[in-house]
């Protein structure tokens, strides 16, 4: 029987003192765990089958390194890491809230301005990514996190340094289906212009409900992404044009996030306040009777006041990263 399935849940994981178990990934286990200190930590513990496996150690330690290399006000801080058991874990910050994925199957698209707050902070992530030398692969609606400071995107299980060599096999693509850029379907090798293109179809997802691609199997969606334009009816006109660009099946077309987040802000020269087309729209919906759905927007609208705080910063910010 295989027991990877279900693990049972350990008391602890070197000093981290094990609360309840979040959820289980490709690479194994994350618990909510208790630091020394009485705070909170998420630590990813690598499953038996995979830590007895050289290559598996090999990536895990890389996305150690990945996540100790990327700015943590866009993802989680890494805490430490170290071996429980002969398994491998990391322990990283701990971030309250709902994935995207969870909270747009629950309340439904993004009103504009709160789609406007997800589409500048992933950008924003993913230059960060990108200036570290990184591509994340993974990005999508389960690996975006929308905290009470801004959307975070976590889980660099199969991030890739541009600088280091693969330790997958040549001709092996890691990503999700649905969120793969036209150039990895014929076996590309990653590059920041794959994380644009899923930052396109994520934003597009969140503000219409449903994927530009429309459904189906894989091959019927890679087909689309490949011959058809996306369908982005329904999504605010300036934004449209941003996310059209990064849709590109050319990736030499398609802007660099730092690109997208200068333009995204008014920032496409010099650092200026935001403009009024893509100002965040702090303002809340109508009014209408609260119901037990709502408190993940006015945690957001919360969250997108200090964001708003700290857009000009982060554009100079951004101005300042290598390019």
């Amino acid at each position: 029987m295989d027991t990877t399935a279900n693990p049972p849940i350990p008391a602890a994981i070197g000093p981290y003192t094990v609360v309840r178990r979040l959820g289980e990934g490709g690479m194994g286990t994350v618990y909510l765990c208790r630091t020394a200190e009485g705070g909170d930590a998420a630590v990813k513990l690598i499953r038996p089958d995979l830590s007895a496996d050289p290559g598996f150690r090999r990536r895990f330690a890389a996305e150690v390194d990945a996540a100790r290399r990327v700015a943590s006000f866009c993802t989680a801080a890494v805490l430490g890491h170290g071996v429980h058991d002969d398994q491998p874990y990391l322990a990283t910050e701990y971030i309250d809230g709902p994935t995207l994925d969870a909270h747009v199957a629950e309340t439904g698209p993004l009103p504009s301005g709160t789609l406007h707050s997800l589409a500048v902070g992933v950008a924003a992530a993913l230059t960060a990514v990108h200036a570290a030398g990184l591509v994340h692969r993974d990005v999508k609606p389960q690996n975006v996190i929308l905290s009470i400071t801004g959307p975070r995107v976590i889980d660099f299980g199969i991030s890739r340094a541009l600088d280091a060599p693969a330790l997958t096999a040549r001709g092996v693509v890691l990503g999700t289906p649905g969120w793969l850029a036209p150039e990895q379907l014929h076996g590309a090798d990653p590059a920041p212009a794959c994380d644009v293109f899923a930052w396109g179809c994520l934003v597009a997802w969140a503000g219409l409900g449903r994927h530009p691609y429309g459904t189906g199997g894989l091959i019927a969606v890679a087909e689309r992404m490949l011959h058809a334009e996306p369908d982005l009816d329904g999504l605010p006109a300036g934004l449209s044009d941003v996310v059209r660009s990064a849709l590109s099946v050319d990736p030499a077309r398609r802007p660099t996030a730092r690109k997208l987040l200068l333009t995204l802000t008014g920032g496409d020269a010099a650092p200026a306040p935001l403009a009024a087309s893509t100002r965040l729209d702090l303002r809340p919906d109508p009014p209408s009777y609260p119901d037990a759905r709502s408190w993940p927007v006015r945690r957001l609208l919360i969250g997108a006041a200090t964001f708003a705080v700290g857009v000009a910063l982060l554009v100079l910010g951004v101005l300042l990263l290598p390019r």
